[in-house]
């Protein structure tokens, strides 16, 4: 599971990501820290992966917490992950960035995606809207904006136009 506050532990930065897997091998920890293209900042502090987090990571923005408990994910290998409001509190380009890791690096996986949010939705195989515990849209992004004005308007309320620029462009090259 990622969620919008991970929980980065005062102990090494490999052992933050070991999380994932507790028999992770040290090159295992790299390849997830690659994936998630935190390796280069990683090698570049004083000590490495052996880098203390110090209390609750300071040493990371907050897209780079993300980034560590995403690579925990990688290491568990769980067929389904459960992303719970991943992107809250991100910048728009942090936050497209990140988007753009998780999709890419869990692509054969399953994602269930908790979220008020709707930048990333046109990813989604299917959306489910639930309002007082009832369905009220399902479909994929491209039916619900053609078929559902709510759902149109709530998008476009939601998903600045220089941020739809940016999506319709990276899905354009991916």
């Amino acid at each position: 599971m990622l969620n919008q506050s991970p929980h980065l532990f005062d102990t090494s930065i490999a052992n933050n990501i070991r999380l994932g897997n507790e028999r992770a091998a040290e090159q295992e920890i790299i390849h997830a820290a690659k994936q998630v293209k935190l390796d280069q900042y990683i090698e570049s502090l004083p000590n490495g992966y052996r880098t203390r987090m110090q209390e609750a990571g300071q040493i990371f923005s907050g897209g780079e917490r993300q980034r560590i408990a995403l690579a925990r994910i990688l290491l568990r290998k769980a067929p389904v992950v459960i992303l719970d409001e991943p992107t809250v509190g991100l910048d728009p380009l942090t936050e497209k960035n990140l988007l753009a890791m998780i999709f890419e690096t869990l692509k054969e996986r399953t994602l269930i995606w908790i979220t008020h949010h709707l930048v990333g939705a046109e990813k989604m195989d299917e959306v489910i809207f639930l309002e007082d515990g009832k369905v009220e849209m399902q479909g994929s992004h491209d039916f619900l904006l053609k078929h559902n004005m709510r759902y149109r308007h709530l998008y476009q309320l939601d998903v600045p136009l220089e941020l739809k620029k940016m999506l319709l462009k990276s899905n354009l090259q991916g």
